[in-house]
């Protein structure tokens, strides 16, 4: 009987094992991850020696900016922000008290990492505060370069032509593109003379004319200032116009202070208005124009940039001629 009990005994141990084999063969052992990325440190360290900064960004450079990786953080000058990240191709930029940026563009991050100490040669053109959003357009091709930036205070620009002085304006460089406030187009050109202008979505237009663009390049950025006088107009400043046939001088001057005048018509008082005598001229403050009359009795009459008129009425006018400098005062 103690055979016969000791015989199952064993055949019991022996079934045990076999299940327990059979359960480890369906249990899988687990595979160490191999894919994931390799890592690297980036040590930024502020070095603008009395300015704070307020904002880090860092985004890998195929993608938009994201959030900022101080929070509520200040790194004062002389300390260092150090953040981990994938190897790979990078922008960064850091955002100082006053708004200022600094900006490292596609920067390859290996195994050894990177560090960037932030000095003020590292500051970023004065384009704003939201100088990150906006887009930088390159075109041509040159040893050197003319950066043009919409400074233009909420107005598009939608046409930039950029042609050697003396050729005439060539093909649009912006294509099917906008420029809108602080974005920048970059034309690639050769070392010479340029004449650049831009139209913005007024049709209004900004000219710089025979500009010298050295291997150091040439920035513009654009602004209401730069306007041209009433483009498409021919501007006329601190000259005398003359026109009409006759013996005796007409001559009104524009003394509106910066008021422009657009229109002037010297007719006889017992007929209709006739043509504009200034054409395609314009009577900017510092000039006149003179109209050649027959002796005998003139209405006169003069239109302001506003659409403001000035008369005056029958006015006898002999081989002496007549002049009328047109002030404020004179507003029909």
């Amino acid at each position: 009987m103690k055979r016969l009990a000791l015989l199952l005994s064993v055949l019991a141990i022996a079934l045990f094992a076999a299940c327990g084999e059979r359960a480890d063969e369906a249990t899988p052992t687990p595979v160490e991850d191999t894919d994931e990325a390799a890592m690297a440190e980036v040590t930024i360290t502020n070095g603008l020696e009395a300015w704070d900064i307020y904002f880090i960004l860092i985004d890998p450079s195929d993608e938009m900016w994201s959030e900022d990786h101080l929070g509520a953080d200040i790194l004062a000058p002389g300390e260092s922000f150090t953040i981990e990240i994938e190897e790979g191709t990078w922008d960064m930029m850091v955002e100082d008290e006053d708004g200022d940026t600094y900006t490292l563009w596609q920067v390859e991050i290996g195994p050894e990492g990177y560090q960037w100490n932030v000095t003020l040669d590292d500051l970023d053109s004065d384009w704003g505060d939201d100088e990150y959003f906006a887009q930088v357009i390159e075109t041509g091709e040159g040893s050197t370069y003319i950066a043009i930036t919409n400074d233009l205070q909420g107005w598009d620009i939608y046409w930039v032509y950029v042609d050697p002085t003396g050729s005439p304006w060539s093909d649009d460089l912006m294509g099917s593109d906008i420029l809108y406030q602080d974005d920048q187009l970059i034309v690639r050109v050769d070392p010479g003379t340029y004449d650049i202008q831009v139209e913005d979505e007024d049709g209004d237009t900004y000219t710089l004319w025979e500009v010298e663009v050295d291997a150091a390049g040439f920035e513009w950025f654009v602004t209401l200032d730069d306007m041209d006088p009433m483009s498409g107009d021919e501007i006329v400043e601190g000259v005398s116009l003359e026109t009409g046939e006759g013996i005796a001088p007409v001559t009104i001057v524009n003394d509106l202070g910066g008021w422009d005048i657009h229109y002037v018509f010297v007719d006889p008082s017992d007929g209709p208005w006739g043509d504009d005598r200034l054409g395609a001229d314009i009577l900017t403050g510092s000039s006149d124009i003179t109209v050649w009359v027959d002796p005998g009795t003139y209405d006169i009459r003069v239109q302001d940039v506003d659409d403001d008129t000035y008369t005056v009425w029958g006015i006898d006018v002999d081989e002496n001629g007549y002049e009328w400098a047109v002030t404020l005062a004179d507003m029909d």
